[in-house]
């Protein structure tokens, strides 16, 4: 019998080497989003996710996906 390979599971505090060295990505194409007050669920790609308060957007596939306020503020700026 074939034995499944478990796949690795990494944690902030178990990275495979430190950040710092890995390339860096910048995205290609603008994301749009709408703030959404208060909690909301997203039936995304990936499955059911739950967010308590932040936006809505829509990813480069048209998927919807939500992203929690303060995450938002780090990664994005209005054009």
């Amino acid at each position: 019998m074939d034995s499944e390979q478990i796949p690795p599971v990494f944690t902030v505090d178990q990275l495979p080497s430190d950040p710092e060295t890995w390339p860096t990505y910048q995205k290609r194409v603008s994301t749009r989003a709408i703030k959404i007050d208060g909690p909301f669920s997203v039936d995304t790609s990936e499955g059911l996710l739950n967010c308590k308060d932040g936006y809505l957007a829509i990813d480069a596939r048209g998927y919807p996906y939500p992203i929690a306020t303060d995450e938002f503020h780090l990664i994005y700026v209005q054009e």
